[in-house]
């Protein structure tokens, strides 16, 4: 067997990727980052109203919801209590007993019961 018989594909993918320089690593990065990049969903009437059914509800009733929204990119979900709805900075407050978050009305993706 020769040098080069022994090695099998993952082997040599792998010796490929050590030529890669810092800078050619960082912009690859760069770029599955972007493309993996969410934007918030345009939600139509119908699920806009759900939605508002049920933190309406879970305010009144003292129930826990889990909300999805897009923060900086990306699908980001929590679990609390709604603590305020403010209608005026277009925002609600979740708390789960530790933390407290902040969610931007246009960035809402879902909300459900847990």
């Amino acid at each position: 067997m020769s040098g080069g018989e022994g090695l099998d594909r993952k082997n040599m993918l792998w010796e490929g990727s050590r030529m890669f320089l810092p800078e050619h690593r960082q912009a690859l990065l760069r770029q599955r980052a972007e493309a993996e990049r969410v934007e918030p969903p345009e939600l139509d009437e119908d699920r806009l109203e759900e939605i508002n059914r049920l933190v309406v509800e879970a305010l009144h009733a003292d129930f826990p919801l889990v909300v999805r929204w897009v923060e900086n990119g990306r699908l980001t979900e929590f679990c609390g209590f709604i603590q305020k709805v403010d209608p005026h900075a277009r925002q609600l407050k979740l708390a789960d007993g530790r933390t407290v978050r902040t969610v931007p009305f246009d960035r809402l993706c879902d909300a459900h019961r847990p």
